[in-house]
């Protein structure tokens, strides 16, 4: 299982009832590189688009026993309404939820099970619309994500 199945799995377990949010109102989509735009193959359907993308500033660090440590940064994408008032700050629950989430599950110790020794999973800096289209009705929010492993 490569890194972005391992990551995007994980980060899809995230979207629980324990974490805040109706498991069944959305379907999670957490594409590689491209944020999808599905919402106009399934009409009436609630879809929560993302997708991970990858930034050049990785380390990889051999260490003494031969393993390496591997700290890399992705940044995921989400598309959300925009219109109004209430979208945006429904959009700032969101992504605050989003993150505590993901503290909460790092503080755990529940990492991504591909053999890979996880060992942090983080928010790396502010959540914010990266793009907005054109009518203002939706906007591409964006949240860094470091993220460390042995191997």
């Amino acid at each position: 299982m490569t890194v972005y199945q391992s990551l995007a799995k994980w980060l899809s377990g995230i979207f629980t009832e324990e974490n805040g949010f109706d498991p069944g109102s959305e379907i999670k989509v957490i594409d590689l590189e491209l944020v999808p735009r599905l919402k106009e193959d399934f009409p009436g359907v609630q879809l929560q688009e993302s997708a991970l993308f990858s930034n050049p500033n990785d380390q990889h660090v051999q260490m003494i026993d031969g393993q390496y440590r591997h700290t890399e940064f992705k940044t995921w994408y989400f598309v959300r309404r925009f219109a109004n008032f209430n979208d945006r700050l429904s959009n700032e629950e969101f992504l605050e939820k989003v993150r505590r989430a993901i503290q909460r599950s790092t503080l755990r110790g529940i990492m991504p099970q591909d053999g890979r020794r996880w060992r942090k999973i983080q928010v790396n800096g502010g959540m914010f619309p990266t793009t907005k289209s054109a009518d203002n009705t939706e906007a591409v929010y964006q949240i860094p994500l470091k993220i460390e492993y042995i191997e």
